[in-house]
């Protein structure tokens, strides 16, 4: 049995802990109020290790990296807004690339 769509991809608390996780080993602090300004998690360069690492982590994951017109580690808004922003995008991208998957396969048996 095939396993379902929505085991495979992370939920958003999983997500969330991800990068949450992510910004304190980076920052070597703990992240009480996800609410903070994510300017306050540190300096730009920090912040843009955060998303690179980040990226990277989806990468190995789940095989591709989301793609943001804008430069993240540049947002003024909370630490939880990145995450949201980045999960919004991430959890579009893998519904294509299951779509696709799918699309895929039902050619496949088609050709034989």
């Amino acid at each position: 049995m095939e396993e379902s769509f929505s085991r495979k991809r992370p939920s958003f608390d999983t997500f969330r802990g991800w990068f949450i996780a992510e910004v304190e080993r980076q920052a070597q602090t703990k992240i009480e109020n996800p609410f903070m300004n994510w300017y306050d998690v540190g300096s730009e360069k920090l912040r843009e290790n955060i998303i690179d690492s980040f990226m990277e982590m989806l990468e190995s994951r789940f095989g591709f990296q989301p793609v943001f017109q804008i430069k993240l580690s540049m947002l003024d808004s909370s630490l939880e807004s990145v995450i949201i922003q980045i999960f919004h995008v991430f959890s579009t991208m893998f519904l294509v690339e299951h779509i696709n998957e799918k699309t895929y396969k039902q050619r496949e048996k088609l050709k034989h």
